[in-house]
């Protein structure tokens, strides 16, 4: 149904686990929960697609080692993207904020 989805439909043990879901990718980042303080910890966030079994829509999910997750629509994460080249991109307001020089 849809070719990026890696669920073995039909093997799996519950319902739940049928989800379309893609094979996500790896991300190795300093994360905190945003009402903490301090230096944050490492952690791994998980990236992909996931489309719920009684969902007509595909959501990209940025899951955490921290107990937070994020579910955005592709628009919103369209314009996340977006937003985030405008801040720290090479000419954005953040783009050397806390970086000795």
């Amino acid at each position: 149904m849809h070719e990026w989805c890696v669920t073995e439909h039909g093997s799996t043990v519950h319902p739940d686990d049928e989800d379309h879901r893609s094979a996500g990718i790896a991300l190795t980042v300093r994360a905190r929960p945003g009402d903490a303080r301090g230096v944050g910890e490492v952690t791994t966030l998980e990236i992909g697609a996931l489309r719920r079994a009684d969902d007509s829509d595909t959501w990209i999910v940025i899951e955490t080692g921290i107990g937070v997750s994020l579910a955005l629509t592709r628009e919103g994460a369209r314009a996340l993207q977006r937003r985030l080249g405008e801040e720290i991109g090479p000419d954005g307001p953040l783009a050397r904020d806390g970086v000795d020089g």
